[in-house]
């Protein structure tokens, strides 16, 4: 359920055809297809600035045989800028240069949309920054979405982050996770699902022990993953609550719990152990400017999107969805910094044809004419439930019970003590 990608923006930029001018001396240049009508996002990781040129198809071919080309933007990409480039009908290429003639790549990071998109919340701060844990508050009030693949009517609300290991060695892995709500609503039905994909290595092999309640799958580009799904539940709308994720690194291994909470406390109903070849001295959620080895961009998501991998486009035929994300920090949850309205890490996506606005601190998704946008650099608080009694998001169902468990087994040691006590002093 994941789609390795290339190379994002905060800026929106008026259609209008310019020419430009042949770049003197030997440079590269990474490029891109993209498609219109749509929007290109291209995120600045490198250190040295950018240019970034979105090219008509013919002015690309023109401009690579030293000749001035036809593009609708050209402009400078630095560290920390997001920019968005709407495009109009056509084919298009967009270029990244100058780039490193030898040694390390770009670390520039771009997709292109054209007519899908996960839609929602994605954190994005300008330096990458560590989270103990995530939440993500859904209220999905109503949702009628036809679903291209196996499932007739579908959708669903994935709560996605980058997981990053720091090894005893010096090493550090990172894994790209998820916690789902997916909604079959042809069938009334909704379970929970549990994703995790290795992002330390292209072949994506799985090293050392990966333990949990689910087990591993190949993925249809033949790589292994692990999952697991809770069983169906009846759906009745509207649905509320919050998909979780925590991480923490202890005795040398990573944990990371899934939980959900639909207002009765909550349920980890998955926790996953990850022992690498080294010990894991420090395990948290990854956002900001930075990719894995594998080029992934370190977002956080809650992002509507399509079903499955085997039915991952969605039509929104009718939609009302509210959204909020929130990140563990500081002794409290408060809102994830610097957000947008569209995702970068899933393949699953739903069509365009809604709007996506933030309204006290909660993004609403309704029918209507999509902008992909910056919500916020730094959102209100929203205007949900808390997390419901959860002090930190590792305090687990297990612990409380065992702590009740205790106290009433102490009452009853100490009820008998006392009652042989008194049967001693009444003889």
């Amino acid at each position: 359920m994941r789609l390795v990608l290339l190379l994002l923006l905060s800026t929106n930029v008026v259609f209008a055809l310019i020419t430009v001018p042949p770049m003197p001396g030997d440079f590269r240049v990474a490029y891109k297809w993209a498609e219109g009508p749509g929007f290109v996002a291209v995120v600045g990781i490198d250190y040295v600035p950018r240019n970034v040129t979105l090219f008509t198809e013919e002015g690309f071919d023109s401009w690579m045989k030293d000749k001035p080309g036809v593009a609708v933007y050209n402009g400078v990409l630095r560290r920390g800028d997001v920019l968005i480039i709407e495009t109009p009908p056509g084919r298009y290429v967009l270029a990244v240069y100058p780039q490193p003639i030898s040694g390390n790549k770009t670390q520039t990071y771009a997709k292109s949309y054209s007519g899908w998109a996960p839609v929602g919340v994605m954190s994005l701060p300008r330096e990458p920054t560590a989270f103990g844990a995530a939440a993500g508050y859904f209220e999905v009030r109503s949702i009628r979405a036809r679903s291209d693949g196996k499932v007739k009517d579908g959708a669903s609300v994935q709560l996605n982050a980058i997981v990053a290991l720091e090894l005893a060695d010096g090493g550090r892995q990172y894994y790209f996770v998820q916690n789902i709500l997916a909604l079959r609503t042809d069938e009334k039905k909704y379970s929970f699902v549990v994703n995790i994909f290795n992002d330390t290595s292209k072949s994506g092999s799985f090293t050392g022990e990966v333990k949990g309640r689910g087990k591993f799958y190949w993925h249809a580009a033949a790589l292994s993953y692990y999952g697991y799904e809770t069983h169906e539940e009846r759906l009745t709308l509207p649905l509320a609550g919050f998909l979780l994720i925590n991480v923490t690194a202890v005795g040398g291994v990573a944990r990371i719990d899934f939980g959900y909470n639909l207002g009765g406390g909550v349920v980890w109903y998955d926790s996953v152990t990850i022992k690498p070849y080294a010990p894991v001295e420090r395990a948290y959620i990854l956002a900001g400017h930075a990719v894995t080895p594998i080029y992934t961009i370190a977002s956080l998501e809650l992002v509507l999107c399509g079903y499955t991998a085997d039915s991952p486009r969605a039509e929104l035929e009718d939609v009302d969805v509210r959204l909020a994300l929130l990140v563990w920090g500081g002794g409290r949850w408060r809102p994830a910094p610097r957000v947008f309205n569209f995702g970068f890490n899933t393949a699953e996506t739903v069509s365009l044809n809604v709007e996506a606005r933030l309204v006290n601190g909660t993004a609403h998704i309704t029918r209507g004419a999509f902008k992909p946008q910056l919500l916020a650099e730094e959102p209100p608080e929203p205007d949900i439930p808390s997390p419901y009694a959860i002090t930190k998001a590792q305090v687990d169902s297990w612990i409380l019970l065992a702590a009740a468990v205790f106290i009433v087994l102490l009452f009853l040691i100490i009820y008998k003590a006392g009652s042989a006590l008194i049967d001693r002093l009444s003889r």
